[in-house]
C-alpha cells in the first residue's frame, strides 16, 4: 500500500513538473506573435514588429518595443506607432475549441489599454478600456482629417463585428478627451488656429450599420459645439461616412483671428456665408454629410 502511495504520488508531481516546463519551456509563444501579426494586418492595414518577447507564465506572451508600421500612398507620410509595452495571454480552452481568445495589456501614447479580443471563422469582438492616451502622439490626424488633434483620451469600447455582414456590426463606445485641442490647418486658405476643446464627451451606439450619435458635446473657454445624427458604417474605416447636423459657437477672440487673416475686400464674401448658418442665438448649424477620411465632407448651412 505504501509503495502504491509513493508511486501514485511520483507520477502525480512528475506529470506536475512537465505540465509546468511545457507552459514555461514549450507554451507555443509563436501562436500568439502570429495572431497579433494578422490581427495587425488585416484589421489595421499594418505591419507589426518586436525588439524582444518572453513567455509569460502560464498560457501568455509579453513584447517589449513593438512597432505598428503602415505604409500609405506615395507622397504621403508612413504611419508608425510605437507600444512601450504589451502583453497578451491566450485562453487554452478557446484554442481546444478552435477559437482565439486573446486578454491584453499595452502601454502606448504615454497611457495604457486593456481588454479581451476574440476571433472566430466569421466574427471578432473586442472589449476594451482606455486609460490617458495622448492622441497628439499619434502621427496621423492631419493626413486623415487636415488638421492636428491632441489631448488625454479615456473610454470604454464594446465592439461585435461581423466584416462580411457589416449590418449585423453592434457595439457600445463611451469616451471622454480631455484638455483637447484641435486646428493649426487651413479651411479655404485661412489658417485655423488652435481651439482648446477643454472636455469633449462622446457616446456612440451603433448597430444595423449606423453609429448613432447619443452625445457628442465639446466645452471650452474657445468653443461650444455639439453634434447629433449618425455616422453610416463600411467595410473600409476610410470610407466611414457622416449623416449629422453640427451647431457651434466659437469665442469672439477666435472669430476676430481669423477674420484678421482675410482682406477686407473679402470679409463681406465670408461673413455672408457664415451669416447664412447664424442663428439668432450666436450659434453657427451646418449639416455635415459624405465620407469624412477618404475625401472631404460636405458642410452645408441649416435654415434657421
Amino acid at each position: 500500500m505504501r509503495t502504491k502511495i509513493i508511486k501514485y504520488v511520483g507520477y502525480s508531481l512528475f506529470f506536475l513538473m512537465g505540465l509546468i516546463f511545457f507552459l514555461v519551456r514549450g507554451f507555443p509563444v509563436q501562436i500568439i506573435v502570429d495572431d497579433l501579426s494578422r490581427m495587425a494586418r488585416q484589421k489595421l492595414g499594418m505591419k507589426i514588429s518586436m525588439q524582444n518577447i518572453a513567455t509569460l507564465f502560464p498560457n501568455g506572451a509579453e513584447a517589449t518595443g513593438v512597432r505598428l508600421v503602415k505604409e500609405t500612398q506615395e507622397g504621403s507620410p508612413k504611419i508608425s506607432i510605437m507600444l512601450d509595452r504589451l502583453s497578451a495571454r491566450v485562453s487554452l480552452f478557446g484554442l481546444l475549441a478552435g477559437r482565439r481568445d486573446v486578454s491584453f495589456s499595452a502601454e502606448l501614447l504615454e497611457g495604457q489599454v486593456e481588454g479581451r479580443f476574440n476571433l472566430a471563422a466569421e466574427h471578432w469582438d473586442l472589449k476594451t478600456k482606455l486609460e490617458a492616451l495622448n492622441l497628439g502622439k499619434l502621427p496621423l490626424w492631419t493626413e486623415l482629417i487636415g488638421y492636428e488633434l491632441a489631448g488625454k483620451l479615456t473610454g470604454n469600447v464594446d465592439l461585435h463585428v461581423e466584416p462580411k455582414q457589416i449590418k449585423s456590426t453592434r457595439g457600445e463606445l463611451a469616451l471622454e478627451l480631455v484638455q483637447g485641442r484641435f486646428g493649426n490647418g487651413k479651411a479655404y486658405g485661412v489658417n485655423v488656429p488652435w481651439f482648446g476643446l477643454g472636455k469633449t464627451q462622446i457616446n456612440l451606439s451603433i448597430k444595423k450599420g449606423k453609429a448613432e450619435i447619443k452625445t457628442f458635446k465639446v466645452s471650452s473657454d474657445d468653443i461650444e459645439a455639439s453634434l447629433d445624427g449618425y455616422f453610416l458604417l463600411q467595410q473600409r474605416i476610410k470610407n466611414l461616412s457622416a449623416h449629422c447636423r453640427l451647431r457651434f459657437k466659437p469665442s469672439d477672440e477666435k472669430m476676430k483671428g481669423i477674420r484678421s487673416q482675410i482682406p477686407e475686400e473679402l470679409r463681406g464674401m465670408l461673413d455672408s456665408k457664415f451669416n447664412r448658418a447664424e442663428g439668432k442665438d450666436g450659434w453657427y448649424r451646418y449639416s455635415v454629410f459624405g465620407r469624412i477620411f477618404a475625401g472631404k465632407p460636405q458642410f452645408r448651412p441649416l435654415k434657421q
